[in-house]
């Protein structure tokens, strides 16, 4: 089983109690996945490292998604389909 830990510190800017800090909420696209960042070195490097591991013949992107987390999202819940 693999595991993505979460980050121990965040960028105190948007820091609240609806935070979502988590690395699990990425989204696959073409020939990327697009992934968090926290500002957490160990921790989204160690992200990085097993997404790249799994998903071999894809660049991984981390993007700051401090704003949305802040909210209680990430990364795929902002990228969903929308209904006609």
């Amino acid at each position: 089983m693999i595991t993505l830990e979460g980050p121990s510190t965040i960028r105190q800017s948007y820091a609240n109690s609806d935070f979502a800090a988590g690395y699990i909420n990425f989204y696959l696209c073409n020939d990327a996945v697009i992934a968090p960042e926290f500002g957490d070195k160990r921790t989204d490097r160690n992200a990085r490292d097993i997404l790249q591991e799994q998903f071999t013949g894809r660049e991984i992107i981390q993007l700051n998604i401090d704003g949305i987390a802040a909210g209680g999202g990430g990364i795929h819940c902002a990228t969903q389909q929308q209904p006609r």
